[in-house]
């Protein structure tokens, strides 16, 4: 962590090298109340936002805004960018592989005359899981 955190021009510390490794090590985007259950006996809940808020500065985290449920999550910006399956019912975040929009993106630019910077793709439903509670409910 130490090596990512130079190449992004920040100080090395503990507590950032714990942050950032968690969000790195998880398989999913984590919200607030989970990284600070995650860290809680090694940092409070204001170093952890102004840590994060730091990483998102620096273009090391993402931060998604996700309207259901309504809540904020961060997750390591691996190479490249990714789109989420979000459950409506329990909150689980999937990834989905592979981005259909660079085409598209494309289109919209030579049609609108804006340079797209960046885009956030975000489908939402029921899970298998929640699904077959539902249905043996």
């Amino acid at each position: 962590m130490r090596e990512e955190l130079k190449n992004h021009k920040i100080k090395y510390t503990k507590q950032r090298d714990e942050l950032l490794s968690l969000l790195k090590e998880s398989n999913q985007p984590l919200t607030i109340n989970q990284i600070f259950e995650s860290l809680k006996s090694t940092l409070d809940l204001s170093t952890i936002y102004r840590t994060l808020d730091l990483f998102v500065e620096k273009g090391l985290v993402s931060k998604l805004l996700v309207s259901e449920p309504d809540q904020t999550v961060y997750e390591f910006k691996h190479h490249g960018h990714k789109h989420h399956l979000i459950c409506t019912e329990c909150g689980l975040f999937q990834i989905i592989e592979g981005c259909p929009l660079h085409n598209y993106e494309d289109r919209v630019e030579e049609s609108t005359g804006f340079i797209i910077a960046r885009h956030q793709l975000e489908l939402y439903g029921i899970c298998p899981a929640c699904q077959l509670l539902m249905a043996n409910a």
